[in-house]
């Protein structure tokens, strides 16, 4: 790394949604479709832990004091998502899932498993927490020849699935609030890029053997926590792209690396924990005459302008060796999640219309020596006190160095302030759910029940005729079990069906069709159609666009096409037409005419007669 002795080491979770036909604690099942019927709100606020000691996580969310609306279904929700009916027995199929996991990690299930209570009061959940259960302690992860240490697997709920979100309230829907999902945490390692996706990869791959994992978007997400000191732990939860985990990995270990040097250069300016002063003022008078538009806005509609002062800071708010790093900008995200739109500081004016003047005025109510700096907060809202002194805390924090916090991934691959890190008080004992014993009989169960390696069904496909590209995509898709059905239940080529399930209905979704419109049911019965003659191979594609754009039904597509097929002597009148108009170039190449004609017959049947029978067809009467 650097010359400071400081390692970067990094430890993933992954998260990930297990197919379970119902939810964890209830018998809904979260993955149906249908019109919201059911409206609530919340307020949610933090509680006390069995030791009256408050979650700093919870305290910093209920200062947000937003509303939460609440939107579900019946096919969906119950009284148990709702948190107006006690949670139902844990799902088994859901644990049979999270034992086999844990197997296939070498991991150790624990004897008796207890569910407890993780204090969530962001609004994603509706009960303020979330259910959480060990499943099984250590195991390792091998990926090539690496092996990575398994902390623990971890068995909990999805929370709600966010809808609209605005300064004053969010809005939830519940479909997927419950939906089983396993956690498996990793020991912390020393960061290599190229092992980092790697052993992500592997991981989830793992998972999808058992065909009990669901798949896309939003499915499974990595948390990483990353440190450079050892001590202080920054989690960014919600990695979802697997191409982004190394940049945000590589940008926190530079967004650390400047807090590191900032608390180094503090220290040598003399300042410390004992001399820092705290204060704020007023400065609304300075900007009367402003010419900012901006803070003329903020006066006009009764805001006012606060100044914090920053001691020692000057030169170090607005530091930035790599993009994105400064301080300033980690402050600001700060001070977003209270509602207002970001700070100015010291070190990027005079700017935005605000002059040197006016920037010496507030050097002067603040009292600032040489090396101080100063941050100016505008806004109009009642909260603006809890933000600066979150301003202050956060100067603070920079004595410390790095501050243990959660982060959220952007799209550029940085992080933003998210939450403070839980501490111990967010935890503690569900009473509503008693605990379940894992006997030995479901032990041997699970262990002789267990799906083959990654490596294996690889081999699998590849002795049924796929390609070993082909065969990783079906591996990879969200339709690997609907494949493995198809292929022993329609006398199809197997690279038919599995090209159509993946590379046709990727390229359609990058040309922006919708194709989360189909569902397994209709692919299965297009294929069925196709087996039968009905649909030509070549109309799959139209059919999902037709589907998906024009919100066609399939069973009226397959009535049209039905009612439009073609028959054999219609299908042989056409192609003699074809031949009489290229009769010349019959009659030059013969049989090496057979591509031309080809092409001009699949220009008039494609969509309507199968390409195999319309071959066979211009053969036989070439040959005649």
């Amino acid at each position: 790394m650097s010359d400071n002795n400081y390692e970067l080491k990094v430890g993933l979770e992954i998260h990930q949604q297990l197919a379970s036909s119902t939810k964890l604690f209830c018998r809904c099942n979260g993955f149906n479709e249908g019109d919201d019927e059911i409206y609530f709100n919340r307020i949610l606020r933090p509680t006390q832990s069995e030791l009256g000691k408050t979650d700093p996580a919870a305290l910093f969310e209920s200062r947000k004091a937003k509303k939460m609306k609440y939107i579900a279904n019946t096919n969906t929700s119950c009284l148990v998502e709702a948190d107006e009916e006690p949670p139902h027995e844990i799902s088994k199929e859901a644990l049979d899932i999270a034992l086999t996991i844990s197997y296939l990690l070498n991991s150790e299930p624990v004897d008796e498993i207890h569910v407890m209570r993780k204090l969530v009061i962001d609004g994603s959940n509706t009960t303020g927490f979330q259910r959480t259960v060990i499943i099984a302690i250590g195991g390792e992860l091998k990926v090539e020849n690496i092996s990575i240490p398994v902390l623990s697997i971890s068995l909990e709920e999805d929370a709600s699935r966010i809808i609209e979100k605005n300064q004053d309230e969010s809005t939830y829907s519940l479909d997927r609030l419950s939906v089983p999902l396993i956690e498996i945490t990793l020991a912390p390692m020393k960061f290599k890029k190229e092992e980092t996706e790697k052993i992500a990869l592997t991981l989830g791959r793992l998972m999808r053997t058992t065909g009990k994992v669901a798949r896309g978007i939003g499915t499974i997400r990595q948390d990483v926590n990353i440190s450079i000191d050892g001590k202080n732990i920054i989690e960014v939860k919600g990695v979802q792209q697997l191409d982004m985990l190394s940049n945000i990995i590589e940008f926190e270990n530079n967004r650390q690396q400047n807090l590191i040097e900032i608390k180094n250069e503090l220290f040598k300016r003399g300042l410390n924990l004992d001399n820092f002063k705290k204060k704020s003022v007023d400065v609304s008078n300075i900007f009367k005459n402003t010419e900012s538009k901006l803070i003329k806005k903020i006066l006009i509609n009764n805001g006012k302008i606060m100044a914090i002062k920053a001691s020692k800071f000057n030169r170090l708010i607005g530091q930035e060796k790599q993009e994105g790093t400064r301080l300033g900008r980690d402050i600001s995200s700060l001070v977003k999640f209270f509602g207002y739109g970001g700070i100015f500081h010291s070190d990027e004016l005079p700017n935005y219309g605000i002059i040197k003047d006016e920037c010496n005025e507030i050097n002067t109510i603040l009292e600032n020596q040489q090396n101080d700096a100063f941050i100016l907060l505008t806004g109009n809202k009642d909260n603006m006190d809890i933000a600066v002194k979150s301003i202050e805390n956060r100067l603070i924090q920079c004595l410390i160095g790095i501050p243990a916090e959660t982060r959220m991934p952007t799209e550029e691959g940085m992080t933003n302030f998210m939450r403070p890190r839980p501490g111990s008080a967010r935890m503690y004992p569900e009473t509503d759910i008693i605990p379940v014993r894992i006997t030995n009989k479901k032990r041997s169960e699970i262990k002789n029940s267990l799906p083959e390696s990654y490596e294996k069904q690889l081999d699998n496909y590849k002795q049924i005729g796929l390609n070993d590209k082909l065969s990783i995509q079906i591996f990879d898709s969200k339709y690997k079990t609907l494949f493995e059905k198809l292929v022993k239940e329609i006398e199809l080529p197997p690279n038919f069906i599995a090209a159509q399930l993946t590379e046709t209905l990727i390229n359609l979704s990058r040309n922006n069709i919708d194709i989360s419109k189909i569902n397994d049911t209709d692919l299965e019965m297009i294929f069925i159609e196709i087996q039968n003659g009905v649909i030509a191979k070549e109309s799959f594609e139209k059919i999902i666009q037709d589907i998906c754009n024009n919100e066609l039904r399939l069973d009226e597509i397959i009535i049209q096409m039905k009612e439009d097929k073609l028959s054999e002597h219609d299908i042989e009148r056409i192609i003699k037409e074809i031949i009489i108009l290229k009769k010349d170039i019959v009659a030059e190449r013969g049989q090496e005419s057979f591509s031309i004609l080809m092409g001009e017959a699949m220009k008039e049947l494609r969509g309507k007669v199968d390409g195999k029978i319309v071959s066979e067809k211009i053969r036989e009467l070439l040959k005649n």
